[in-house]
């Protein structure tokens, strides 16, 4: 069976998750669920279930010959998951952190494309779900910061990005990648 994302709240890391499940163009589904605070989005994978968002854009990172990410083991890979691991814990650390990692990757982007100065990964993905929650939550102005803004909004144009804002907003939503629709947590025994 195709991987289940079983998320709900909104404004959260799912978003970044669901980015990349579109990018990736493999079939998988959703499981809207209510969650607590405490709680986030799970990736239900064969007879496994990943929990916290890393550990899913990690795994999503290996899929599709590295397609969002590299190969485990390499430098590349390594410096991957430091950029997803700063991006979680500088912006929920506070508005001055927040806005020196914007500085901070606002000077990596004035050089480069992508995130990782290479190619397009999972911490783009996770970076559209992030800049939006501090927009929306913690009042993040993006002007100071030209280049990190350009990046974004680039990313906002894409097909998966206006997917999964329809799919958190509950509109109707048309897919760019495989999604294989929604289930019903009645129809699914959760995976240990």
């Amino acid at each position: 069976m195709e991987p289940i994302l079983h998320h709900g709240a909104p404004q959260g890391c799912a978003f970044g998750t669901i980015v990349a499940l579109e990018w990736l163009c493999r079939p998988y589904r959703l499981l809207r669920q209510e969650f607590t605070a405490q709680s986030g989005p799970m990736l239900q994978v064969g007879g496994k279930l990943l929990q916290d968002c890393r550990v899913i854009l990690r795994y999503l990172a290996t899929r599709r010959r590295h397609l969002l990410g590299y190969r485990a083991g390499t430098a590349e890979a390594e410096q991957l998951e430091k950029l997803l691991d700063y991006l979680h814990e500088e912006f929920q650390s506070g508005e001055a952190r927040m806005v020196l990692a914007c500085a901070r990757l606002d000077k990596l982007l004035a050089e480069s494309e992508w995130l990782d100065g290479r190619k397009r990964t999972v911490a783009d993905a996770s970076l559209v779900a992030i800049i939006r929650w501090a927009v929306a939550q913690a009042g993040l102005q993006l002007a100071p910061f030209p280049h990190l803004e350009r990046h974004v909004r680039t990313l906002q144009g894409d097909p998966a990005v206006f997917f999964a804002d329809a799919i958190e907003t509950q509109r109707p939503a048309v897919s760019s990648g495989r999604f294989r629709g929604h289930l019903s947590a009645d129809a699914l025994p959760l995976a240990a």
